[in-house]
C-alpha cells in the first residue's frame, strides 16, 4: 500500500515537470504543456482552477494570470520527487535510521521491530510480504543513511536576506516595513502610500508586514498565497491549485476579496456583540442604579422610623415621668397620713399606759378595806 500511494504521488509529480529555457532579458518561459492536449500558457490560470464567484474566463485585462513554475519551484518539486525515495513504507516519514532486510527492502530500525512485535505469528517484509522463519539480522543501511542525512541538510532554513525600501533615493535605502505580495515590492512606512499610487493589477496591491513574508509564502512552491480556498479555508498560491491535486478543483478566490469578505462578518459579527455588550451594560446600569434607588429609600425609612421611636421615646419618658411624680405624691401623702396616725396612736398608747399604770395603783389600793370611803377616783378611772 505504500509503494503504491509513493508511485501514485511520484507520477502526479512527473506530469508537473516541464522543461525550461532562458528566454530574453534571463527571464524563464514555460515551454512544455503540464498535459498533453491542453492549450497554450495563456490558458494556464483556468486549467483546475475555479474562481469563488468568477468564471475563470473572466479574469481583469492586464490582470496577471498564473505562469510557469519559478526555478525555486521547480527545484522544490525535484526534492519532492527525491523525497518520494527516502519515506518509509510504513511510517510515511523519511527514514530514522534506515535498516535493509534480507529481501533489499529498507525500514526505519524502529518502525519494523514496532510492526515485528505487533505481529504475533510468522515474520514477514511488510513491503513484499516475504516471510522469514525467524527474525533477520537488521544490517544499517550506510548508504541510504549519507542520502538521508544529505537530504535532511537540504530542509536547514537559511535566515532570510533584509528587504530595504525601494523607493528610497536619499540616502541609504530604510529597512523595509511592507512588503506587496502582487508587485513584489518591498517599501518604508514613509512610502507605503508612495507604493499604493504606483500602478498595479486589476485586483490591486496587497501589501503585509515585511516580517510576515515567509508566512505568505508557500513553502512547497515558493509563491505567495494570493488565493484562499474555500473548501479546506485556507490561503494557497496558484501553483496549488493548478500543480498539485490536493487543492485541484476546489472552490478558490482572491485573498484579499476573502479577507474584505471576512472583515465585513467580523464586522457585524462586532455590531452584534457591540449590541449584545450595550444590552448587558444598560441591564448593569439599571440593577446599579435599581440598587441606589433602593439604598436610598431605605435610609430614608430607616431616618423616618428612627425619628419616630425618638418621639415614642419622648412620650414615654414624660408619661413615665408624670407617672413617677403621680406615685411619689401619692406615697408622700400616704407617708404623712400615715405618720400622722402613728403620732396619734402614740399618744393613745401612751395615755393608755398612764391609764394602766393608774388602773394598777387602784387595784392594788382595793386589797384595803378603807378604799370603800372613796370611790370617786374608781368612777373617773372608768369614765
Amino acid at each position: 500500500l505504500g509503494r503504491r500511494r509513493r508511485r501514485s504521488r511520484l507520477r502526479a509529480r512527473q506530469e508537473d515537470r516541464s522543461s525550461l529555457l532562458w528566454g530574453a532579458g534571463a527571464r524563464k518561459v514555460l515551454v512544455t504543456e503540464r498535459l498533453s492536449g491542453l492549450p497554450g500558457s495563456g490558458a494556464r490560470g483556468s486549467v483546475g482552477l475555479q474562481l469563488h464567484g468568477t468564471d475563470p474566463q473572466s479574469w481583469a485585462v492586464g490582470e496577471a494570470r498564473p505562469g510557469p513554475l519559478p526555478a525555486a519551484a521547480m527545484a522544490e518539486n525535484w526534492k519532492n520527487c527525491f523525497e518520494e525515495e527516502l519515506i518509509c513504507p510504513i511510517c510515511l516519514h523519511v527514514f530514522v535510521e534506515p535498516v535493509q532486510l534480507p529481501c533489499k527492502h529498507n525500514f526505519c530500525r524502529g518502525c519494523i521491530g514496532e510492526a515485528w512485535a505487533k505481529d504475533s505469528g510468522l515474520v514477514r517484509c511488510p513491503e513484499c510480504n516475504q516471510a522469514y522463519n525467524q527474525k533477520p539480522g537488521l544490517e544499517k543501511n550506510l548508504k541510504l543513511t549519507n542520502i538521508v542525512e544529505k537530504f535532511n541538510a537540504l530542509h536547514v532554513e537559511k535566515p532570510p536576506a533584509a528587504l530595504h525600501c525601494v523607493f528610497c533615493r536619499r540616502g541609504p535605502p530604510l529597512p523595509a516595513q511592507k512588503v506587496c505580495l502582487r508587485c513584489e515590492a518591498p517599501c518604508c512606512q514613509s512610502h507605503v502610500q508612495t507604493h499604493l499610487q504606483q500602478p498595479s493589477t486589476a485586483r490591486g496591491h496587497l501589501l503585509v508586514e515585511a516580517d510576515d513574508v515567509r508566512a505568505w509564502s508557500c513553502p512547497q512552491h515558493n509563491a505567495y498565497r494570493l488565493y484562499h480556498c474555500e473548501a479546506e479555508q485556507v490561503a494557497v498560491c496558484q501553483y496549488c491549485c493548478y500543480y498539485s491535486g490536493a487543492h485541484q478543483g476546489h472552490s478558490v478566490c482572491d485573498v484579499e476579496i476573502r479577507r474584505n469578505e471576512i472583515r465585513k462578518m467580523l464586522m457585524k459579527q462586532q455590531d452584534r456583540l457591540e449590541e449584545r455588550e450595550q444590552d448587558i451594560e444598560d441591564q448593569l446600569y439599571k440593577l446599579e442604579s435599581d440598587k441606589r434607588l433602593v439604598e436610598e429609600k431605605v435610609s430614608q425609612l430607616k431616618e423616618e422610623v428612627r425619628l419616630q421611636y425618638e418621639k415614642l421615646h419622648q412620650l414615654l419618658d414624660e408619661d413615665l415621668r408624670q407617672t413617677v411624680e403621680v406615685l411619689d405624691k401619692a406615697q408622700a401623702k400616704f407617708c404623712s397620713e400615715n405618720a400622722a396616725q402613728a403620732l396619734h396612736l402614740g399618744e393613745r398608747m401612751q395615755e393608755a399606759k398612764k391609764l394602766l399604770g393608774s388602773l394598777q395603783l387602784l387595784f392594788d389600793k382595793t386589797e384595803d378595806v378603807s378604799f370603800m370611803k372613796n370611790t370617786k377616783s374608781v368612777k373617773i378611772l372608768m369614765d
